[in-house]
Order: C-alpha cells, then structure tokens, then sequence
C-alpha cells in the first residue's frame, strides 16, 4: 500500500504533463501534523503516512494523506475525529494539488522561501490556497517544510455546540518530507 500511493500519484502527475523522469521527485513517510488550542484542552494528531510527488520540470506538487491514519493521544479523540468530524470513510483522504509558483533551480544546493499555490481537498471539499514553506535542497535531495492554518467551517467540519470549546475553529497544519529523485524500475 505504501508504494501505491506515489505510483498512483506519479500516474496523475504524468497524465497532466510529460515528464522526464530525472526531474520526478518522491516522497513517502512524510509527516503531518495539526494542532487545535483552546483553553480547555489542546487537540494534536500525527501521521507518517503522507505521500508526495514533486515535478521540477513544471513545478506541479501533488500531496496525499490517508486521514485515518492520524494518531491523537486519546483513542476517544481519535474515534470522533475519523466518525464524525472528518468521516474518514466517506472522504479517506485529504489532498493538495498544485504548483510551486517561485522560480527556481532545483539543480543548485539551496535554502529557501517558497510559495505554492493549487487545490486543497478535505472532507469532500475543494478550496484554492496559496501558501508558504521552506525548500531546502541538498546533494541532490530536496526538503519541504509548510506550515498553514485553516477555518474548519470553510472544509463543513461541523463542531457541535457541546464541545465547541473544546475544539479550535482554526487548526495549524504542519507538513514535512523528504524527496528522493524517482527512479524506474526495470523490468
């Protein structure tokens, strides 16, 4: 299942524009997390499962995560997040599609600010957002680093009035993973 998801991606990538392979970048086992704070109690969920495709030939940047498999701290948390908050089996998974907007050459050792703007899918809902990250790259592997907020109510994650101060209306999403240069397989 792991590899299927960044063959899946570098699918969509290819059929969106040709590519050559050594400009096809690949990232699995990225981490996501986010954070909700209120005064009554602080929501914070993990997972190591996010996959990436990154193409430096027309800066397309594919992300997928499998929502369930976020991790919180308490399994309650973690049962009303994937049931009724998210629905996790109706919309499994939460994805960004988009293009890095800076130029740059993806070629030279470099730290840098970069913007990256696309679609962002979650619980069944599309929105267009432009946001910020840090890029670094390194003998020939490339770093991401972004971290982003967003309005629940914009994606309808309905917070029932009971526990609503318990649950942030804005929640900080922090994402990072490495890419390794794609290589393919011969038959």
């Amino acid at each position: 299942m792991k590899m299927f998801l960044p063959a899946l991606l570098l699918l969509i990538l290819c059929i969106s524009a040709p590519v050559n392979a050594q400009h096809v970048y690949i990232a699995t086992g990225g981490k996501v997390s986010f954070f909700s704070e209120t005064p009554v109690e602080n929501i914070d969920a993990h997972t190591e499962s996010m996959s990436s495709v990154l193409n430096t030939s027309n800066n397309d940047i594919i992300f997928t995560v499998p929502v369930r498999t976020f991790k919180f701290k308490k399994a309650l948390m973690e049962e009303h997040f994937n049931e009724n908050y998210v629905e996790s089996e109706r919309y499994p998974n939460s994805t960004f599609k988009g293009k890095v907007t800076d130029t740059l050459d993806w070629s030279v050792d470099t730290v840098m600010n970069i913007t990256a703007s696309g679609d962002f899918n979650l619980h069944g809902v599309t929105k267009t957002i432009s946001e910020t990250g840090k890029i670094t790259i390194k003998e020939g592997t490339i770093r991401l680093e972004v971290s982003f907020t967003i309005a629940l109510k914009d994606y309808n994650i309905d917070i029932p009035k009971i526990v609503t101060k318990s649950i942030a209306e804005n929640i900080k999403i922090d994402l990072s993973c490495d890419y390794i240069p794609y290589v393919k397989k011969s038959k």
